[in-house]
């Protein structure tokens, strides 16, 4: 009987280490969390540096720590982080997500396409995925593909107005001017705030050589206090 009780002595002390462990682990990652809210980074990277060295196969120590790292510009410890974080757990999305777009951070576009491309290939109308893998493209200076890329994103969520400017930023590389000017009027509904449209459209048009409806829109961009289309307007508008 005696060798029963120290069996279960043992045990129960093994539950109380184990169960103080998880108590400390959650009090250390609220302590990181709020430190990263308040850009404390360095501060928040301490305390996820305790609880990895607590829980050290925990996927959620190394992902949190990861993305402090990259806001913090830190971005090659974060690709090792994230890299970690799907040793631990090869599906999370978000990690491929924040790792690819560190990577773009780094300026190594094709190992960030790859993390797009293993996301997109079993989920391939995936907004944000599409968004971050058509910048990718542009920056490689494969146009056509970052354009099939937000056609696609566009075709999925048809209210997004950051989508529309993107693609009428990409056009204006292309030199697609009617096509720019689409998206924008698209912007234009969808984002009542962005003032700026009005000046680009206005641009737009001057390219065009319609030079009515680009003093429409300059006009509008002055009423709206956006500064920098006084010149074009007084250079192209004034009798």
């Amino acid at each position: 009987m005696k060798s029963i009780y120290a069996i279960v002595f043992c045990f129960c002390s093994l539950c109380i280490f184990q169960n103080a462990n998880a108590q400390v682990g959650s009090d250390l990652l609220i302590k990181a969390n709020r430190a990263t809210l308040q850009r404390q980074y360095t501060l928040a990277i301490n305390y996820y540096n305790q609880y990895i060295k607590l829980n050290p196969k925990d996927f959620r120590g190394y992902f949190n720590r990861g993305t402090t790292e990259y806001n913090a510009g830190l971005y090659k410890e974060a690709v090792q982080d994230f890299t970690k974080t799907l040793d631990y757990n090869p599906i999370y999305k978000e990690a491929y997500y924040y790792r690819g777009q560190t990577f773009a951070e780094l300026k190594n576009y094709n190992a960030a396409l790859i993390d797009y491309n293993y996301v997109l290939k079993k989920d391939s109308f995936n907004v944000p995925f599409l968004k971050l893998r058509s910048e990718a493209y542009a920056k490689l200076n494969k146009q056509n593909q970052a354009l099939t890329d937000l056609n696609n994103a566009i075709s999925v969520d048809r209210l997004s107005g950051d989508l529309y400017k993107r693609r009428a930023e990409l056009k204006v590389e292309m030199k697609d001017v009617n096509g720019a000017l689409r998206d924008y009027s698209s912007v234009e509904k969808l984002l009542p705030s962005y003032k700026m449209v009005h000046y680009l459209k206005g641009s737009l048009y001057l390219e065009l050589r319609e030079t009515e409806f680009a003093c429409e829109e300059l006009k509008e961009a002055l009423e709206n206090n956006v500064v920098v289309a006084e010149y074009s307007y007084n250079s192209n508008c004034k009798s």
